[in-house]
């Protein structure tokens, strides 16, 4: 399906076969990393970037299609294990990677810490921390690292996939926002050109306020489904997200977070149902600008995740990210994995061999010029 805002210019095609049912296609070349007309520049979140291995392939790759910027993350744990005694090498030799080719880092802080620095835990599991440490370890990442392009402290910390990253209660909540605070706070002094990003929010959010606001599911009509779902699963999904935001008071933690952090950018994580990104992004402020830095699928838990078929999603996907009013969008992810919920959304197999999604997504990149 050609794009209706561009059509590519100047393509190397390059034919070859990588096996018997995935076969290679464009790689691209010159600078390409935009989406239609509104300049959305395109990244990559949470590629393989752990050893030299996984650095040179997504290093190698990137390049093929010209994307200039990455989000990856720091573990305070693993940079501070005791107290004033940090480890940087595994993160210099990222960052320095980063820099010698010209990529620009979004890095977000876990929200987790050394248990040196831990005070206690929230009544729904919050990591609660030291405020001078968190506040002396940021410093110590800005004073190390000139190429933090973009920073955020946690990941989708409303909604909460890993212990002690949850911010649900009030209390929990009020220490989120003095948190990010504290980051914005320190980049300012140490690194004003650096920009803080808020988030990510999941769709928990958009999808009661929009949806249930209005009094109807979304659509999910472009969705294939697989594993014996149905419609009616999909729409019990929204019914039990809808309860436990109205019994766990989601609505006015999150609306406590947006008037009181400090933050330059606002970020938000889409996947699955791009016919409904659009009305996803009418619930959230005004007045800041809105990366994703997260978007893709296919759903591993209901949804076909046949090579083809992600392929012909990464169409819809991008026509949707095209539409929004955001600044950047980053694709999750490179190379698939079994350690995410979105194991499927790889444009890599886990053995490297390229997926036709690659080719989708590179296939829709367009000249920067």
């Amino acid at each position: 399906m050609m794009s209706r805002l561009f059509k590519l210019m100047f393509l190397l095609v390059i034919s070859f076969q990588l096996s018997s049912c995935v076969e290679s296609g464009l790689i691209l070349d010159g600078n390409y990393s935009v989406y239609g007309t509104s300049d959305i520049i395109a990244g990559m979140s949470f590629p393989p970037f752990s050893n030299s291995e996984q650095i040179n392939f997504t290093v190698t790759e990137i390049k093929k299609m010209a994307i200039d910027r990455i989000r990856t993350a720091v573990d305070w744990r693993n940079r501070e294990p005791i107290q004033g005694t940090f480890y940087w090498d595994p993160m210099d030799v990222r960052m320095n990677t980063a820099k010698e080719n010209n990529i620009s880092v979004f890095l977000t802080i876990i929200n987790l810490c050394p248990d040196w620095a831990q005070l206690s835990s929230g009544s729904d599991g919050a990591c609660i921390i030291d405020e001078s440490a968190l506040q002396t370890f940021i410093e110590k990442l800005l004073e190390r690292y000139d190429n933090i392009d973009k920073i955020q402290f946690g990941n989708e910390w409303e909604s909460g996939a890993e212990d002690g990253t949850v911010y649900m209660d009030p209390n929990s909540i009020e220490k989120f926002v003095t948190y990010n605070n504290i980051l914005y706070d320190t980049v300012q002094r140490l690194s004003p050109d650096t920009k803080v990003v808020l988030g990510g929010l999941t769709r928990e959010y958009p999808i009661v306020e929009y949806f249930a606001r209005n009094g109807s599911y979304p659509d999910f009509s472009g969705i294939s489904l697989a594993n014996g779902a149905t419609v009616e699963d999909l729409e019990k999904k929204v019914d039990k997200i809808k309860t436990d935001y109205e019994s766990k008071g989601i609505k006015q933690n999150i609306e406590y977070v947006f008037q009181n952090a400090k933050y330059d950018i606002l970020d938000i994580h889409l996947y699955d149902d791009p016919e409904n990104w659009p009305e996803y992004l009418t619930v959230i402020p005004d007045g800041k600008p809105v990366l994703v830095s997260e978007f893709g699928g296919p759903n591993s838990e209901f949804e076909k995740t046949s090579p083809d078929y992600q392929a012909d999603r990464m169409e819809y996907y991008i026509d949707a990210i095209e539409a929004l009013p955001i600044i950047e969008a980053y694709y999750f992810k490179l190379v698939e994995s079994d350690s995410s919920y979105h194991k499927d959304s790889g444009l890599f197999f886990s053995n490297s061999i390229i997926k036709p999604a690659r080719n989708a997504f590179a296939g829709r990149l367009r000249p920067m010029w």
